[in-house]
């Protein structure tokens, strides 16, 4: 019927503790409630204010035949006071201002001078061929020339270890920084 028994086993379990702590919460609910109501304070509204003074004032301590505190007067609102300033009001004016200078003290503007570009005359430029089978370097051949990969030590440099730790210590020092380097391609992907 069930592949797997171990599961009735845990339904039957969690069943089991639902039951017994339904049991516990009715336990506590029985003892909870009280068996009899306390009474009802009463309260007369008979009373007047002076009476429920006095007795407030007999449950505090104080002898019943004295007489009730005073009754408190309402706040009256409290108006600013306006103090008499000690200086003299204000009845000094600015000086005048300067007459404006008459036209006939104002020099004439001055006359503004406007350079003119001229651009310079074209120049006769020559075209000449150049033979490619010609060398470019000068006199020289081709083959006298030396190039990086001929040159001494250099491929015999980079073929040790140690030559060629070196070429790669130099290039980290004198290669641009490795925020700037291209990333390296990842193989796999």
């Amino acid at each position: 019927m069930f592949d797997h028994p171990w599961i009735v086993v845990i339904v039957l379990f969690a069943g089991f503790l639902r039951w017994l702590s339904q049991k516990a919460d009715a336990a506590k609910q029985d003892s909870a409630q009280p068996t009899a109501a306390p009474p009802p304070i009463p309260r007369g509204e008979s009373q007047t204010e002076e009476e429920r003074i006095r007795r407030f004032l007999e449950a505090l301590g104080q002898p019943a035949g004295s007489a009730p505190p005073p009754r408190v007067a309402p706040k009256r609102e409290a108006r600013p006071r306006v103090f008499p300033t000690p200086l003299p009001p204000l009845t000094t004016v600015p000086p005048p201002l300067p007459p404006a200078p008459a036209a006939a003290q104002m020099l004439p503007p001055l006359p503004i001078q406007r350079s003119i570009f001229t651009p310079a005359p074209p120049q006769e430029m020559g075209f000449e061929v150049r033979d490619i089978s010609a060398p470019a370097f000068g006199d020289q051949p081709p083959e006298s020339r030396r190039t990086l990969a001929n040159q001494p030590g250099l491929m015999s440099g980079l073929a040790s270890r140690d030559g060629l730790r070196s070429a790669i210590i130099l290039r980290e020092i004198f290669g641009p920084p490795r925020s700037l380097q291209p990333l390296d391609p990842i193989s796999g992907f």
